[in-house]
């Protein structure tokens, strides 16, 4: 549990989650502060990444059984309906999935992307400011790029944007480092650093890397066999 002095951005208790009937986290309780950095590792297959779509109230209801609560600044997610939850994700908090080629519109270039994300939110800035946001030159190369032409730590610094885009108070970041060599996966982790100084934006950091989690992270959580502890 992180402790905090004042009141947490995310509270999250006695969540348990089953898939068809079968149990997959179990009884999950944790708090965010806000800007934060906490980090959650596990094996695969853990739940780590089911608890944070959870958290996004993203899970299929048809498949997927939710209990407990999810608070974002002492609102409570599980008694949200749809169009309410909508409102939330990416205005409040916003999610960067594992496979940034997969999340990315493989037919948009990316000054497309990044200017649709920030229409739905209603946002003016400019798509050149939030890419200079996370570090990623303002050149054809990458505003007319399609993701398939980038480097997979430009699309991953593409979907962070996305994410940013609305000015969010938590990002969940599953898995960020993956597939990425060990130069750029310190300077991802730098940025996330310098993001949450900048902007006072929290982070739920999902990761293997326990010594990238280590040096970036206020906190770590492991998640093992649907069970969460402390790192």
């Amino acid at each position: 549990m992180v402790k905090m002095s004042t009141a947490p951005l995310l509270e999250v208790r006695g969540l348990s989650i089953e898939l068809d009937a079968r149990p997959v986290v179990s009884d999950a309780a944790f708090a965010i502060p806000p800007s934060s950095i906490v980090g959650l590792r596990g094996d695969s297959g853990a739940g780590k990444t089911t608890l944070a779509c959870a958290l996004l109230r993203l899970l299929p209801v048809v498949r997927y059984r939710l209990r407990g609560s999810i608070r974002l600044r002492g609102r409570e997610l599980m008694d949200l309906t749809e169009r309410q939850l909508e409102q939330v994700r990416g205005a409040d908090m916003a999610m960067v999935f594992q496979d940034p080629l997969q999340a990315l519109n493989p037919v948009m270039r990316v000054r497309d992307q990044v200017g649709e994300a920030i229409r739905a939110h209603g946002g003016s800035q400019k798509p050149e400011r939030l890419l200079e946001m996370v570090e990623l030159p303002v050149s054809a190369h990458i505003r007319e790029a399609y993701p398939h032409q980038l480097s997979g730590g430009e699309r991953q610094r593409v979907c962070l944007a996305l994410a940013l885009a609305a000015g969010p108070a938590l990002v969940i970041a599953d898995e960020p480092f993956t597939a990425l060599d060990a130069p750029r996966v310190v300077e991802l982790a730098q940025l996330f650093r310098s993001l949450k100084e900048k902007l006072q934006t929290s982070f739920l950091m999902i990761s293997h890397n326990r010594n990238v989690l280590a040096k970036i992270a206020d906190h770590v959580m492991v998640m093992r066999n649907g069970r969460l502890d402390d790192g």
